[in-house]
């Protein structure tokens, strides 16, 4: 009877023993408050202008933009860049669809292409700038990799979008690997340089040349 008495004790004491190390050796959980604010940081800023006098004949520089500062807002958006050339007339009696992009001449009849380059659309490579009037206009959609194509005519200079596959699978175009660019990011670091240039033929009629060009950050539905 002494022995299983002895034998419980041993066995009480090793249990006690167990959980005062256990206790010693494992920290309790404790919750520590984390709080905090991301305030905005602005958004981007454009300096430069475009200012030309032709001529000559051919693809012609006409000046540049340097984009500066950041934005945060929440994404996903966009920034596209459009003309609004609300005094484009056009010439009576023409046949087929006359379109508004570009440069217009300041009796609203003729019209010039321009042209931008931008860091995400290619080094030395330029995209006609679209007019958001013309009949075709389709605004952004977020790409299909099966599609391979961009169904819209904005032109884009920078965005977030992790909707868009083209945009999240990055260089090797292929999604989930490696290579993802998960929040669909192809923004670019500030300063950068928008270009712009024209092409100036036969068709350039002799005229005083304007345009309502437009930079816009869109957020996108």
């Amino acid at each position: 009877m002494k022995k299983i008495r002895k034998k419980i004790l041993i066995i009480f004491l090793m249990i006690f023993t167990i959980t005062l190390w256990s206790q010693s050796c494992f920290a309790k959980r404790i919750i520590i408050p984390v709080t905090g604010k991301v305030n905005s940081f602005g958004t981007y800023s454009f300096v430069g202008n475009l200012d030309f006098d032709i001529t000559k004949p051919g693809e012609q520089q006409i000046g540049k933009i340097i984009v500066e500062g950041t934005y945060n807002g929440e994404y996903p958006w966009i920034m596209r860049i459009y003309t609004d050339n609300t005094n484009y007339t056009g010439i009576s009696g023409t046949g087929g669809r006359q379109n508004p992009a570009g440069l217009i001449s300041t009796d609203g009849r003729f019209t010039v292409p321009l042209l931008i380059n931008a860091p995400n659309i290619g080094i030395a490579q330029y995209r006609a700038i679209p007019d958001i009037n013309q009949p075709d206009y389709k605004t952004y959609q977020p790409g299909k990799l099966k599609d391979d194509s961009y169904d819209y005519t904005d032109c884009i200079i920078m965005g977030i979008d992790p909707r868009n596959e083209i945009w999240v699978s990055g260089e090797n175009g292929i999604l989930f690997d490696n290579d993802d660019n998960v929040l669909g990011d192809t923004t670019t670091k500030t300063p950068f340089e928008l270009n712009f240039k024209s092409i100036f033929n036969e068709n350039a009629v002799a005229a005083d040349y304007t345009a309502n060009l437009y930079i816009e950050i869109v957020p996108c539905p």
